[in-house]
């Protein structure tokens, strides 16, 4: 019988085989890290906002405003009854200081004072439990921070299940902290126009600060850190000698130091705003109100400096720090319901030229241009908003684009978006009382 040597089998199906595996694995390993490594999930994350950008292209400042408009649209339609009074990020303003704002308790008729005392020259503040924050979850990271002080137990973890169920939301607004912060035995003031010794004053006083700001990417930060974010930080201690404050942060780490002078120029893109959380008492109540001092408890009062202090920055700055300052002034008349001064002003701030991402964080414009009836000006910030990210979590965005579509008649779009608002955040009242205004349900 004739030998007839056997075929060698192809070693392709095992190489195949492998190569499955392996990638198996390595899905299994990165989806293993993304949730457990912040700073892995963040880069992630920024890489795939870097690939959506370069094949969705978008400048790197908002769009300038339209040239014709300079009022309102004419449209057929009637334009949905908007109570500003209960937008969640507009604080209540009074024409008198019998409220305290943010919060709805009223205030003794005069806000007690206490006696002027030397503020040190150094103070730091300890007892911090340090978190890095997982992607878009700088404030309830943030916030999980500062309540550690104050021997709350709980993580990010529990601040962002009620703050941001969907992970893309790209922001937590000081007005949801606050409303989070009652529902567990805390209370808090947002103020604006912040100085460098309001933020002393409280850290010598034993109250951390919470503060809005803006955040630049530094080189050394890698490639998953590109551009310019507002960001969250928790003030804990400063020193006069060395011109610095120290910062618990959530994205760059505890202890951080930060210069007098870096911190007013990243400050000024939040209109100074700062968040002072506390147990809820009496006493501690206060005691705050007397460190704010009355003509900052004075919720009105307290825009009108804002943006007195804004228009007098305006003639001494230049570039985007100008654009910031104008935007300021928007944000300030809009509290004080000059609509219309407002978005002029929101306009010279985007002419100049503001970060793309200015609108994740604040919606000013959105307003002041809904309620001068500028409601293309809304629908093609807002579109830009959510066309800037592949996960738009913006909820924002979609609940004021929605309002402009149903004020222009084009009832279908605007369901759509508030539906897309609920979708984005589940529960988000806005949204899910236009709908059922509409006679939908959320």
């Amino acid at each position: 019988m004739r030998y007839r040597p056997s075929r060698r089998r192809s070693r392709w199906p095992f190489i195949l085989l492998g190569l499955v595996l392996a990638g198996c694995l390595t899905s299994l390993t990165v989806a293993y890290a993304y949730e457990t490594d912040e700073r892995i999930s963040y880069r992630l994350d920024e890489l795939q906002v870097q690939i959506y950008r370069l094949f969705n292209a978008q400048g790197e400042t908002l769009p300038t405003p339209m040239a014709a408009a300079t009022g309102p649209i004419s449209t057929q339609a009637i334009a949905p009854i908007v109570d500003e009074e209960n937008i969640p990020t507009v604080a209540v303003v009074q024409p008198t200081a019998t409220l305290e704002g943010p919060t709805a308790t009223p205030l003794p008729t005069a806000a007690p004072t206490l006696p002027p005392t030397p503020i040190p020259g150094a103070f730091t503040l300890t007892g911090f439990r340090h978190e890095y924050q997982k992607a878009n979850n700088c404030g309830p990271a943030a916030l999980a921070v500062t309540l550690s002080y104050w021997g709350w137990q709980g993580t990010q973890a529990d601040t962002a299940a009620a703050l941001k169920p969907v992970q893309a939301d790209k922001n937590v607004s000081p007005i949801e902290l606050y409303n989070y912060l009652t529902t567990i035995g805390y209370d808090a003031y947002i103020r604006n126009n912040g100085t460098l010794e309001t933020l002393k004053r409280f850290i010598a006083a034993g109250y951390p600060v919470l503060v809005e700001k803006g955040f630049q990417c530094e080189p050394n930060e890698g490639s998953g850190c590109t551009g310019w974010f507002g960001h969250y930080s928790v003030f804990t201690g400063y020193d006069d000698e060395q011109g610095i404050f120290i910062l618990q942060d959530t994205f760059r780490g505890p202890n951080q130091k930060v210069k007098y002078a870096d911190v007013l120029r990243d400050w000024r893109a939040f209109n100074y705003l700062y968040v002072v959380p506390f147990p809820a008492s009496v006493e501690r109540d206060a005691q705050v109100q007397a460190l704010l001092g009355p003509e900052v408890v004075d919720l009105e009062q307290n825009y009108r400096d804002a943006l007195q202090r804004a228009r007098d920055e305006i003639p001494t700055l230049s570039g985007q720090d100008l654009a910031f300052a104008w935007f300021n002034v928007g944000t300030n008349l809009y509290f004080l319901k000059d609509y219309e001064g407002s978005a002029q002003a929101y306009d010279e701030a985007r002419k100049i030229g503001l970060p793309y991402r200015m609108t994740w964080y604040q919606f000013g414009p959105y307003r002041s241009y809904y309620f001068t009836g500028r409601y293309q000006d809304v629908i093609d910030l807002a579109t830009f908003a959510i066309k800037s990210t592949p996960k738009p979590g913006l909820e924002e965005a979609f609940y004021w684009r929605g309002l402009a579509y149903e004020a222009t008649g084009q009832a279908t779009l605007a369901i759509e978006d508030y539906r897309q608002a609920v979708t984005q955040h589940p529960g988000d009242v806005e949204a899910t009382d236009a709908l059922r205004r509409l006679g939908l349900v959320p």
